[in-house]
């Protein structure tokens, strides 16, 4: 009689490295990021506001600029700036300067305005105080 034979255990399953039925990667090469929106809070281009040398990041859809410090987002003590005074709103892949229906308004360029876009470099003047806008 023989002395009985030692089996080895089977081999382990192999995991894939990729997906059946997916082509092989290239050598040294990474696959692309997926694709990205152009523009907007918390990706792309980043909309600052400098205010008293300052810069505010713009990070939310609707950013409050006013004299109420909980409900602003930027906050600007005095008195003829109203509690909820302005807002930037980004819509439709643009930022827009929009008035909250403050008692004394913005000023672009000397004229009371409503509603504008922002650009980069863009000046506003809410009462007696310069928010200069730009795009990083």
């Amino acid at each position: 009689m023989q002395p009985a034979q030692m089996h080895a255990p089977p081999p382990a399953p192999q995991a894939h490295p990729q997906p059946v039925g997916a082509p092989p990667p290239f050598p040294g090469r990474q696959p692309a990021p997926p694709p990205q929106p152009a523009a907007g809070p918390g990706y792309g281009p980043q909309l600052t506001i400098y205010y008293n040398n300052q810069g505010y990041p713009v990070t939310k859809d609707r950013f409050v600029i006013g004299r109420g410090k909980q409900s602003s987002d930027l906050t600007i003590k005095d008195p003829n700036v109203s509690r909820q005074h302005a807002m930037i709103e980004f819509l439709n892949g643009q930022y827009y300067m929009v008035d909250m229906g403050s008692t004394n308004g913005i000023e672009y360029n000397g004229q009371r305005i409503a509603r504008k876009v922002v650009n980069d470099g863009d000046l506003f003047r809410i009462c007696d105080h310069d928010l200069r806008f730009t795009f990083r």
